[in-house]
């Protein structure tokens, strides 16, 4: 297996792990009141995770493409 299809495995992973987290974060927050104040930083670790998710979704684009054009 080439360094490119490495390297594509391994954000899938990546990005399969920060959905995950994402999700659980959501989870957290439904189940609080509204106005606990927890909500805010949970909403800003799940916005921080969905910006990371689209740079690395990004990436993986790159490197599926990269892979594309090798064959």
């Amino acid at each position: 297996m080439s360094e490119l299809h490495d390297d594509l495995r391994s954000t899938e992973e990546s990005v399969r792990r920060d959905a995950e987290r994402i999700k659980v974060l959501e989870e957290k927050k439904s189940s609080l009141d509204p106005a606990d104040d927890r909500v805010p930083e949970l909403s800003e670790q799940v916005e921080r995770g969905s910006n990371g998710l689209r740079e690395k979704s990004t990436a993986e684009r790159e490197i599926a493409d990269r892979l594309r054009s090798e064959e």
